[in-house]
């Protein structure tokens, strides 16, 4: 797992066209893995592929959980449903909706049965739930997994997970970038060393050991670190992560 969708700036670059297509690519690599982790590994679009398997229904039976508390039954536009009021508080939720493992930021393709779907009858809530909209749609309760996409009683969701990279970020990754090509072809740059103090002809300097920079997930370049100390002030690791046995599992596509 690394960084998806990072476009890397150039703009602080102004010697990135001297270096050679394979040394700009290993120096984009590099800026973009090193920020990714530096941010806590939340920036960045990946393509995903999943097979949901049964739909969110909160309309025709509930109450099967006595910890949620009893069901009340209710009238809406002339036909009963029943609702879960546990601690006095009814859920709301559409009739059809499907669990995404998000964060979604765009639904690109709704195979169902081999057909795509009409985005107009559907639409994406809170990031991850994919809610089936018009009057006598919804999903399917199940689908067959012995089944390759696309085939009869098959349902297929393709897109994009994480959030979009922030555009300054993008460009710090351009400069870390740039600084790296610099030390790769032997060229002055502006990453920092492990000597912590230069004494020469009577002038003393003094610069920050290199294992303290990177405890802190730091590069050394001021830009730069400002950036990551904006974008992660708690120096977190990873994205934070909840799980909770009432989320629906949904099978990852890992190959075709």
């Amino acid at each position: 797992m690394g960084p998806c969708s990072w476009s890397v700036g150039s703009t602080c670059c102004p010697d990135w066209d001297t270096y050679s297509p394979a040394l700009q690519a290993q120096a984009e690599t590099y800026a973009s893995l090193v920020l990714w982790a530096a941010t806590g590994r939340q920036y960045g679009l990946c393509p995903q592929v999943v097979r949901p398997c049964g739909r969110q229904c909160d309309t025709n039976w509930n109450g099967m959980y006595w910890s949620d508390g009893t069901w009340i039954p209710y009238i809406f536009n002339g036909t009963w449903y029943n609702c879960i009021c546990g601690l006095n508080l009814c859920q709301c939720v559409p009739q059809c909706q499907l669990y995404l493992p998000g964060p979604v930021d765009s639904v690109s393709q709704v195979l169902l049965d081999g057909a795509i779907v009409d985005p107009a009858t559907w639409r994406v809530d809170d990031a991850q739930w994919l809610v089936r909209t018009g009057t006598g749609n919804c999903w399917p309760l199940r689908q067959d997994f012995g089944l390759d996409v696309p085939a009869v009683n098959t349902l297929q969701v393709t897109y994009l997970r994480g959030l979009a990279v922030p555009s300054a970020l993008l460009d710090a990754a351009g400069t870390l970038a740039c600084e790296y090509a610099k030390a790769c072809s032997g060229a002055p740059c502006r990453l920092p060393s492990r000597v912590s103090s230069v004494a020469r002809q009577g002038v003393s300097v003094t610069m920050v050991d290199v294992d303290t920079l990177l405890k802190h997930n730091l590069t050394g370049i001021q830009e730069v670190d400002q950036i990551i100390v904006s974008l992660n002030p708690r120096g977190l690791k990873g994205k934070t992560r909840f799980y909770s046995p009432d989320l629906p599992i949904t099978r990852t596509v890992t190959t075709a």
